[in-house]
């Protein structure tokens, strides 16, 4: 019953941390974007995060249907922040990608937030800020197997 308990408590713990990382992608496309849709800033999240993806694959990970990503794709292009380009393997499909001007906008918004989080640690042992790292470089290489 513990165990159970115990397992519990990690699932709601990892769901918490992934809508953070979530809303926090979409805080930081609202900084390179302000004017921008929900969809939009979700769709421009993922792809910065994720080069070179299919629209039929951003419609799946967004859960909108494909004419609504196209339009949104659009919308994106005519404002210099996506590029869309024919899928070498899949010549019926096209790639979408961050433009230069989005991902300069996105640097700019992680030193920001870099700068913050250096002065809410700045206060911590090295130990501690150690532990912490190492925390987070397990994390991240999970990342890739549980997503």
């Amino acid at each position: 019953m513990q165990e159970d308990q115990l397992m519990q408590s990690v699932e709601e713990e990892f769901t918490a941390l992934l809508l953070r990382a979530r809303q926090m992608l979409i805080r930081r496309a609202k900084i390179i974007h302000p004017e921008l849709q929900d969809p939009g800033y979700r769709l421009l999240a993922v792809v910065i995060r994720d080069e070179g993806q299919q629209q039929s694959v951003l419609a799946e990970k967004l859960r909108l249907d494909k004419a609504t990503v196209s339009r949104l794709v659009q919308h994106l292009e005519s404002l210099n922040l996506v590029s869309r380009a024919p899928d070498p393997n899949d010549r019926r499909a096209q790639l979408v990608s961050a433009t230069a001007v989005a991902r300069e906008k996105w640097r700019s918004s992680g030193e920001a937030l870099r700068q913050g989080l250096r002065a809410h640690l700045s206060e911590w042992e090295a130990s501690e800020l150690k532990d912490f790292s190492e925390l987070l470089h397990r994390l991240n290489t999970s990342f890739e197997e549980i997503l």
